[in-house]
């Protein structure tokens, strides 16, 4: 294709072994969890190309794959680096120490699908609370440790936890370096996670709730970590900053919540794996809902204002629309609705993306993207995927542009990867359908690739 010219995607010229801990009886062979299979116990204590246009090809087909299986068979065991790393943190602790990680673990992560993810976020967090422990308690480690492990549901697209390591470790470094009048308003919210007017809710889930708070948290590491001269004098005169304001309403408007709302609430794709995630509401907004997608999945706050609508819909004058109009329009592309629309229509570069993502996503998963192009052939964009599995098994969304066999092109979403080798598999979803599944990393490489609103091939990925 022409590069340079006003098509949709605008491009500008230029086998694990098995885990055992350093006791005699194994851990539980990680699988699966069933519905509520994973411990529920509440034991916390607080501290004091244009980018956007649809396929020129054939009919969109219903779905990018067949039905995935059973969520069951994407769990991921410890891989051995981790294992050894594990067993090397478990044999320097005191024998008390030792005995309580190694049940906690047993009890809450290994079993999960996510089981090595989330025991390099409690590597990562128990190697940061030696450093800060009045600040970082075990409580709160284990919090987030949860966090990461627990599957978000029981669909073919819930495998993956409310959040990765990399949203566990900024919520940590943020806990760390907060002011003392934030610390201990975050504390005071963790508590009272379940309950309403002090009262606990029956068929609440504090864990979630807290991890959800603490996601929260994590978005806005920056900002607590580091207050600007407006927040230290509120501080001053004994006031919390406003991202605390923030963080303390919605840990209040999601008190006492089940875990299918929290879950359904905190992610605009669609962790049943069909047609239910965000749609884009323009003919060309792909790029705009991308960046609505993956800001959601790195701030719980902004996934639940964007489920103050129905995220599933065409519908372009409301404040999903609103916003997917503005940064289209502010980023030389042209907003034509989907529904009953006229006159021209004109997505984004590939430039335009990058800057799209670093100025909306960039500010709450502390992750600045830059721009790959993919060459036309097997082995760069098996290397894309390579480098694309590092951050996504890492919870960073990677955003990729694909270059339709009819011309224009599109932005997709990937959201998480699984398996190893030839075998792995991408969660992608697509906002032009609003469909989040499965595909297999073999066929990505392959080329002529069918993403399901059309065939192509992977053109560019923002890591």
């Amino acid at each position: 294709m022409q590069r340079g010219k006003s098509v949709s995607v605008r491009i500008q010229s230029t086998g694990v072994t098995q885990t055992r801990l350093p006791e005699s009886q194994p851990p539980v062979a990680p699988r699966a969890p069933a519905a509520r299979g994973f411990n529920t116990q509440d034991t916390f204590q607080a501290d004091t190309t244009e980018i956007g246009r649809r396929a020129r090809t054939t009919q969109a087909p219903q779905a990018a794959r067949p039905a995935a299986p059973a969520a069951g068979s994407r769990a991921e065991p410890l891989t051995p680096e981790t294992n050894t790393a594990l067993q090397g943190r478990l044999s320097a602790m005191s024998p008390a120490d030792r005995t309580h990680a190694t049940e906690f673990l047993r009890q809450n992560v290994l079993n999960t699908p996510n089981a090595d993810r989330a025991t390099r976020t409690y590597l990562d967090l128990t190697a940061m609370q030696a450093t800060r422990p009045d600040r970082l308690s075990r409580d709160t480690v284990e919090t987030l440790t949860r966090a990461v492990a627990e599957p978000r549901g029981t669909g073919v697209a819930g495998q993956e936890g409310v959040m990765g390591p990399s949203q566990a470790r900024d919520a940590a470094r943020a806990v760390i370096g907060m002011t003392g009048r934030d610390f201990n308003t975050l504390q005071g919210a963790l508590q009272n996670a379940g309950t309403r007017n002090g009262q606990p809710v029956p068929g609440a889930d504090p864990q979630m709730e807290r991890a959800l708070t603490l996601k929260a948290v994590g978005a806005r590491r920056e900002e607590l970590a580091s207050p600007g001269l407006f927040d230290r004098i509120r501080n001053t005169f004994g006031d919390t900053t406003r991202e605390m304001d923030d963080v303390a309403r919605f840990a209040g408007q999601i008190a006492g919540s089940s875990r299918a709302e929290l879950a359904r609430t905190s992610t605009v794709i669609d962790p049943n794996g069909g047609a239910g995630a965000l749609q884009q509401r323009f003919d060309d907004s792909c790029v705009p809902t991308a960046q609505q997608i993956a800001r959601a999945d790195a701030d719980p706050i902004y996934a639940r204002q964007l489920h103050g609508e129905p995220i599933h819909s065409l519908n372009a004058s409301t404040a999903i629309g609103r916003e997917q109009r503005t940064t289209l329009e502010a980023n030389g592309g042209v907003a034509r609705p989907r529904t009953g629309g006229t006159g021209p229509s004109l997505g984004v570069t590939d430039t335009a993306m990058r800057d799209i993502l670093n100025s909306g996503v960039a500010p709450s998963n502390n992750h600045r993207y830059t721009t790959h192009t993919v060459a036309d052939n097997p082995q760069s964009r098996q290397a894309a995927l390579d480098r694309s599995d590092r951050l996504l098994r890492d919870g960073i969304d990677v955003p990729v542009a694909v270059l339709w066999n009819g011309g224009g092109g599109h932005a997709l979403m990937l959201s998480d990867v699984r398996g190893q080798g030839a075998n792995r598999e991408y969660l992608v979803t697509d906002p032009m359908q609003g469909r989040t599944s499965w595909l297999r990393g073999s066929d990505i490489a392959a080329g002529n690739t069918n993403f399901g609103p059309g065939t192509g091939r992977l053109g560019f990925t923002f890591e």
